[in-house]
């Protein structure tokens, strides 16, 4: 089972690397250097933390769009020419092509991660610039973990995507949203609001708290620990457990 899961993850490293994903993120990359050096001609004040804070979002979207487009759009290929039917004719259980296609496309995040750190280094500090990378590969984790689920239940690529998306922003926003719900500007205790304030807090307990992740401070101030991990990293566990739970009793129970 192991070795299954080891191959199907190498030949989607491989995949990615045929796909000119390293490529597309090299020029991600420089498209980045550019920007933010455009950008900074501009900044009058705190000329560092304007350029690392930009660059920052900047890569952090796009590793996010990135690695997603990959996910779908690999999952998508493998469905439409048949790929999935001819591994799972084989003796390979759904579950060895499932873990393996999640560790191949969790390689791909960290890679990307790191591609992407290395222009980082060049404007924040390297441990600042090294926590700030793994908490991305903790959140790309996620967001791979809920691509493969949009794409075994919707099996199209627009719906995928839209799901993925929506979900995400809703991830980042939602303790943004839950500060403002608790302390409205006018204060009134209509049904509305009620309603409002209790589905913004189930929506807050259902979703991971994105963002918590990948901050753009940590770089612009120095302000990040390694104790800032740990409550990342336990988060990440419990949601990728229930993604991959989700995905796996979705994915068992359709006929190929």
């Amino acid at each position: 089972m192991f070795r299954q899961i080891r191959l199907i993850a190498k030949f989607t490293i491989i995949e990615s690397l045929r796909n000119r994903l390293l490529w597309l993120s090299l020029l991600v990359v420089v498209i980045g250097f550019v920007l933010v050096e455009f950008v900074g001609d501009f900044a009058i004040t705190e000329h560092r933390v304007t350029q690392v804070t930009i660059l920052a979002a900047f890569l952090r979207i796009s590793a996010v769009v990135g690695v997603t487009l990959f996910v779908v759009a690999s999952t998508m290929r493998e469905l439409q020419d048949k790929t999935l039917e001819m591994v799972l004719a084989m003796s390979i259980q759904r579950s060895s092509y499932y873990f393996g296609k999640l560790l191949g496309f969790i390689q791909v995040a960290l890679i990307t991660g790191g591609v992407y750190s290395l222009l980082l280094l060049l404007y924040a500090d390297p441990e600042q610039v090294l926590i700030w990378s793994l908490s991305l590969v903790l959140e790309l984790s996620l967001v791979v973990a809920l691509g493969l689920l949009m794409m075994f239940s919707f099996q199209q690529i627009p719906s995928a995507l839209a799901g993925v998306l929506v979900i995400y922003i809703a991830a980042r926003s939602t303790a943004a949203i839950l500060l403002m719900a608790n302390s409205p500007i006018t204060a009134h205790n209509s049904l509305g609001q009620k309603f409002i304030d209790v589905f913004v807090t189930a929506l807050n307990w259902v979703l991971p708290n994105l963002q918590a992740f990948a901050r753009s401070e940590w770089l612009a101030y120095n302000t990040a620990s390694w104790a800032e991990l740990w409550p990342l990293l336990l988060q990440t566990l419990i949601f990728l457990g229930l993604l991959i739970s989700v995905s796996l009793f979705d994915f068992y129970r359709k006929n190929f």
